[in-house]
């Protein structure tokens, strides 16, 4: 395989996990709204869903950072080439620390979700054993 054909595959896996991440992050909204209790007045979802809930937030914040950011940092990268007179064609490489911001986002965003489900599960796992 080729070393383009690598780059290639992570791009599409991360892309993916970037979309799951996300999914998963507005379906966990979903699961939290569906143990809101709404007789009760003032704070209407279980405290134990409170923490799940802010690490879904959070994790959807830095979804949002992470495609920001990317954006930023490639196109003011591209438009540093572009002044010099780079032409279009031209291989070039890039520092690994334009990369490592967005590789932090990338993990922390899905270690967010992921925490957040363990969680929940956990939530539910105490509220099925109880029954």
């Amino acid at each position: 395989m080729k070393l383009q054909d690598y780059r290639e595959d992570f791009y599409t896996y991360s892309g993916k996990a970037s979309d799951l991440s996300r999914q998963l992050a507005f379906a966990g909204i979903a699961i939290i709204w569906l143990f809101k209790k709404d007789t009760v007045p003032g704070l209407s979802i279980p405290r134990e869903l409170l923490l799940p809930g802010l690490f879904i937030v959070s994790s959807l914040t830095l979804d949002m950072l992470h495609y920001g950011l990317g954006s930023l940092i490639w196109r003011s990268f591209y438009r540093s080439k572009e002044k010099v007179g780079l032409p279009e064609d031209k291989d070039i490489h890039h520092s690994i620390w334009l990369e490592i911001p967005l590789m932090v986002l990338f993990v922390a965003k899905i270690l967010f979700v992921l925490a957040a489900y363990i969680l929940i599960a956990r939530y539910l796992l105490t509220a099925i054993l109880l029954r």
